[in-house]
């Protein structure tokens, strides 16, 4: 089996700083990884594994998606393909849609293409769908579960009412939930061996194309919530103090 994950190298939120004005430093911010991609990645290797077959990581970004691979290749990737942008191309959820289901067919035949809910840094949670639309194959989405088997892959959806179970003839392209796996850890000797894999480089221009989409979407502003704190300091002894925050957690209503 085929197999292609798509990966997205995010800003890692633990380290993101506001400046004064309220808005993220995003210059210089430390990547990794989306989080959530980690999962897709998983269950990709495990699909892998079961079918012994080729697993490619895509991803779309500057220099710093190579990181991202090169992680996901540790992961069990076999190999990797980078859509190196630039810094003025900024392509927005549509167009990075585009461009990878543009990869993917480079790829060609797939059997199956496995990503995440969405990434950990926007969460929009639309180039999954869209990149099924452009590939025109069956997107099967929020799968907790899958079982890509017998020229189908057939997925579990959660649901607060219960659960349901869809299934599609492969080739498909099918998103993960966090909750659908736990992400392994790589090893050192893994690490290694995942610099010596083979990695792509194919320009985003080259990947646009006369039919290229442009929907013009631009961010205006992005601002971190605000979070006060009451900075309350309780005294006393260890039974005062919890007598005390009792009471404080009472007044609050909380309690």
């Amino acid at each position: 089996m085929n197999i292609v994950v798509l990966a997205k190298s995010a800003i890692d939120e633990a380290e993101l700083r506001a400046d004064a004005q309220g808005h993220p430093v995003v210059k210089g911010a430390a990547t990794k990884l989306s989080s959530f991609d980690m999962n897709g990645v998983e269950e990709a290797v495990r699909q892998k594994e079961a079918s012994r077959g080729t697993l490619t990581v895509v991803s779309l970004g500057g220099q710093e998606a190579k990181k991202a691979i090169k992680e996901a290749m540790a992961m069990g990737c076999t190999r990797g393909l980078h859509i190196v942008t630039e810094p003025d191309d900024a392509p927005d959820s549509l167009a990075t849609a585009f461009c990878l289901a543009q990869a993917v067919r480079r790829l060609a035949p797939v059997d199956l293409v496995v990503c995440s809910e969405g990434a950990s840094d926007t969460y929009q949670g639309q180039v999954g769908a869209m990149v099924a639309e452009f590939l025109e194959m069956p997107f099967l989405a929020n799968a907790r579960k899958l079982d890509a088997s017998g020229g189908a892959a057939t997925c579990e959806q959660g649901f607060e009412g219960g659960v349901r179970i869809v299934k599609a003839r492969l080739p498909a392209v099918v998103s993960m939930v966090a909750e659908a796996n736990v992400p392994r850890y790589p090893t050192l000797i893994q690490v290694m061996v995942a610099g010596k894999k083979p990695i792509e480089d194919v320009p985003f221009s080259s990947l646009k194309g006369a039919d290229f989409p442009s929907t013009g979407t631009r961010v205006l502003d992005v601002s971190v919530q605000a979070s006060e704190r009451k900075r309350v300091i309780l005294d006393g002894t260890p039974e005062e103090a919890a007598r005390k925050l009792a009471e404080a957690l009472g007044r609050e209503g909380v309690l």
